[in-house]
């Protein structure tokens, strides 16, 4: 392993993440909302004041703190495509430009529909940021829910989905119902990962589990809220044919969310 490798290793144990080691693969999924920050004050003065302010000073602390983990691909549920509050710039273009790597984003909702009305909401979505060469993306949208955009990413050797499912536990019944659907059909190693939402526990993606998935973080480590985590909103999901070697969720508190740090490589 050369410089650039140690280099990797040093600056992920500071965060208490191991090194990787060859051959294996790691993915870092967060949900940054916007880089708005975390806890109540979001809402003050008023309901969701806090998607109003500026969001540059965090996003570069963000940005700084994954690339400290220096990811093969990260999964970003709640980023900024590039709206006022980050200067016009895109938070998943800057990581990328950071890091080396490609990207590629799409808004959480629909259009024109309610983004049509809310500008702002056409910089609100979900990205895929890579260092492995992305062969093919694409953008799915779920039958049900306002949130409803899965990111389809396409690597060597396996796929990835990545969410944010609905709030309405009807409408995420069925969502993730039809992602059970894709995964029963999949004929590569599937990665699907992002915020479930999945308040009712881990019950409800049951039938991702009977589709063949299985759950990266066989202890079910809470990531939601930040401060004190009591639910395990943020989930990855493999294929048999992608063996999981550790995952870690730095207690960080830069969104109010946590984020989850994969390794993983691909069965032989």
């Amino acid at each position: 392993m050369g410089d650039n490798g140690r280099h990797r290793g040093e600056k992920a144990q500071r965060r208490g993440v191991a090194p990787l080691k060859d051959g294996s693969i790691r993915l870092v999924l967060y949900n940054t909302r916007y880089g708005t920050g975390t806890g109540w004050g979001y809402h003050v003065p008023f309901p969701f004041a806090g998607a109003l302010r500026t969001t540059t000073a965090r996003s570069g602390r963000i940005e700084k703190f994954i690339a400290s983990l220096e990811p093969d691909i990260v999964g970003l549920v709640e980023t900024d495509g590039g709206s006022f509050r980050n200067d016009g710039k895109s938070q998943p273009g800057s990581l990328a430009e950071v890091l080396g790597q490609e990207w590629v984003f799409s808004p959480k909702y629909r259009a024109p529909g309610i983004s049509g009305h809310i500008p702002l909401l056409q910089y609100q979505g979900n990205a895929v940021v890579s260092s492995l060469p992305i062969r093919g993306s694409s953008v799915r949208r779920l039958g049900r829910g306002i949130k409803n955009t899965v990111i389809e990413a396409r690597f060597d050797g396996f796929d990835m989905k990545l969410v944010h499912l609905s709030l309405g536990p009807g409408a995420r019944r069925e969502q993730i119902r039809e992602l059970a659907a894709l995964a029963g059909e999949r004929e590569r190693p599937l990665l699907i990962a992002g915020d479930f939402n999945t308040f009712g526990g881990d019950h409800e993606i049951g039938s991702l589990l009977e589709a063949g998935l299985v759950k990266a973080d066989a202890r079910g480590r809470r990531t939601y809220p930040s401060g004190r985590p009591m639910l395990g909103l943020d989930l990855i999901l493999h294929s048999p044919e992608i063996t999981v070697s550790g995952v870690k969720v730095p207690k960080v508190r830069f969104s109010d969310h946590l984020p989850v740090v994969c390794d993983f490589c691909l069965s032989l």
